[in-house]
């Protein structure tokens, strides 16, 4: 079984919420469609950019790092 991945869970369920919600108000026009498809795409694109999906680096990484440019 595949892991559970929430991030893209969340930006699964905004889609199909703004989707919904276009299709609920009308939307008809190519303008009203772009609107949605921004208010659709751009928060999903900053919560997938800014997602931290691995650990925090160690001291140990931190200070080999920093010494490594000495």
């Amino acid at each position: 079984m595949a892991p559970f991945n929430l991030p893209l869970w969340i930006s699964a369920i905004w889609l199909s919420l703004t989707v919904l919600t276009a299709l609920l108000l009308g939307a008809s026009s190519a303008q009203t469609w772009l609107l949605a498809s921004m208010v659709g795409f751009i928060p999903v694109g900053v919560l997938l950019w800014l997602w931290n999906d691995g650990p925090p680096p160690t001291i140990a990484e931190l200070l080999h790092t920093t010494e490594g440019r000495r």
